[in-house]
């Protein structure tokens, strides 16, 4: 019989009985930390010792509110680390998680045999069971996960989307008003636990956007156009963890890369994926190529052009952040019902076989109003 190691190291490890004992290992600024995001206030004079005392005795106070902004997935978690009396192996979480708990005052580290756990003191057990059970709680906790998952699509969709337009986007498929403070604090505290969202002045952007500046940029040149018509169930999608479309031409990647040049699955995923991102970022076609020679064994024109075929098909269906969330076919569609077809028609899809007959000082057939030789044609 097969002994699961894991499995017996656990049922010895033993969690924390008290929070003051989960304290103890924090650094002044630390406790100052947890105690400034928990709104307790009146910390800065105390020493350490009296942090500790006093952040124990007022964290209890603060668990009703503090899970009213969770999501289900932390909801689930809790759950479990109840269910299994207050620990829970690295296992069973993201390292994004492991970085997030010891940040809210009642979830910490501990390690057993230099493995570690995340466990919640038994003195509050009670209370959080309580909590967790709660029917208004658990109404709040699903209004907050459509208003992360929306969120998350919107910025994986767009890119960047200003401060002061994502409530009025988000508001088209989830009501948020008269709880636009509440919105904020489940975004935000969402944001540090995920770690795919971030927020500057120019905006919430997507983890992958290097420069959320240019995308507004390149967005303004549109003017003609809105952010593509999302469906709430499209949104509540993309608001997945680790989510990545498949647009055509997805799955006929899949099969060069694992069929004719035996990459394994999961490489080929991890391939495809980047050159997703890749086209995000307005990549022109020889830049994707010039990444995937990285990648695969290409030796003759012909498997070159078989290669990018099938490229410029998966360029061309990939939602992109510089056209607002729509691919350039869609645009090519949406311009040729508005309008007669011109060949400078912005919106027009690109052409692998015919892009040498647009003149470089033509404008750029994406759409962004540039001269092909300051977009595209670099």
């Amino acid at each position: 019989m097969k002994i699961d190691k894991r499995k017996n190291q656990k049922e010895k490890v033993k969690g924390l009985a008290t929070l003051k004992e989960g304290l103890t290992v924090y650094k002044v600024a630390d406790l100052r930390e947890i105690g400034k995001k928990l709104g307790i206030k009146n910390l800065s004079s105390l020493k350490k010792a009296e942090l500790i005392s006093y952040l124990a005795e007022e964290i209890p106070n603060y668990l009703r509110t503090i899970i009213s902004e969770y999501d289900e997935r932390r909801i689930f978690l809790l759950k479990r680390i109840i269910a299994n009396n207050g620990i829970i192996s690295e296992e069973d979480v993201e390292i994004e998680e492991m970085e997030y708990f010891p940040k809210t005052g009642f979830m910490f580290i501990v390690y057993h045999n230099r493995n570690p756990f995340v466990t919640i003191p038994v003195e509050i057990l009670p209370s959080l069971e309580e909590i967790v059970q709660d029917s208004a709680i658990l109404t709040d906790v699903k209004r907050n996960t459509e208003w992360i998952k929306i969120t998350r699509g919107l910025v994986y969709y767009y890119g960047t989307i200003p401060a002061n337009q994502l409530i009025e986007l988000v508001e088209k498929y989830i009501p948020i008003h008269p709880n636009v403070p509440a919105f904020n604090r489940v975004i935000l505290d969402a944001m540090e636990y995920y770690q795919e969202v971030h927020y500057d002045r120019y905006g919430y952007s997507y983890w992958e956007v290097l420069e959320p500046a240019e995308i507004l940029a390149e967005q303004a040149l549109r003017k003609n156009i809105a952010y593509y018509p999302f469906t709430k169930k499209q949104l509540l999608e993309a608001g997945e963890t680790n989510y990545l479309e498949r647009p055509k031409g997805y799955s006929q990647l899949m099969e060069l890369f694992t069929e004719v040049y035996q990459i394994p699955k999961d490489e080929a995923k991890a391939i495809i994926d980047d050159c997703i991102i890749h086209v995000k970022l307005n990549e022109h076609p020889s830049q994707i190529l010039q990444y995937l020679q990285l990648e695969l064994p290409l030796e003759s024109l012909e498997e070159v052009k078989r290669l990018m075929d099938i490229i410029v098909v998966f360029m061309n269906n990939t939602r992109q952040w510089y056209l607002k969330g729509y691919t350039p076919v869609e645009l090519s569609g949406r311009d040729k019902q508005a309008s007669p077809p011109l060949s400078s028609q912005k919106g027009e899809v690109i052409s692998f076989q015919t892009r040498e007959k647009i003149g470089r000082n033509d404008p750029c057939p994406c759409g962004s109003g540039k001269k092909y030789k300051k977009c595209c044609g670099k």
